[in-house]
């Protein structure tokens, strides 16, 4: 029988998860909008985000946009597309939760979306990635 603690640290979860997938439908809402903008007016949406921080708006409240904006850039620098999954982990990260994943699943492409967001408010950001490996090493 799971403990009181276990079950309340569950029911936690399933909020946060609920809002992660919020965060992942809104940006996705974006989508069609972000891919009609042209390579200058992608490049002035940081300009615009970051007005309207400075005008009060919250990052939280700006996280659709910019994560929208970052998904759109890195599919047409790199290729690559966020999925749904990689948007809720940058937004796990925002929000100041761990974000485990395993080798391949797009940890890079994760920590873009929040290290963006919170670039915005032009104080830095600083990512670390812990890396471990299941490799024993040996010296001869």
């Amino acid at each position: 029988m799971a403990s009181i603690l276990e079950r309340v640290l569950r029911v936690g979860e399933g909020r946060t998860l609920r809002k992660l997938e919020q965060y992942a439908s809104a940006v996705n809402a974006l989508e069609d909008g972000f891919q009609g903008l042209s390579d200058e007016e992608l490049k002035h949406e940081t300009v615009e985000l970051r007005e309207r921080y400075g005008n009060g708006e919250s990052l939280d409240d700006l996280l659709p946009e910019a994560f929208a904006a970052v998904r759109e850039a890195s599919r047409r620098t790199l290729g690559l597309r966020h999925f749904d999954v990689q948007l809720m982990g940058g937004a796990a990260l925002h929000l100041g939760n761990i974000a485990e994943m395993k080798t391949g699943e797009g940890k890079t492409l994760v920590a873009t979306t929040a290290a963006y967001l919170n670039a915005l408010t032009s104080r830095g950001v600083i990512l670390l990635r812990s890396m471990t490996s299941s490799r024993a090493t040996s010296r001869s």
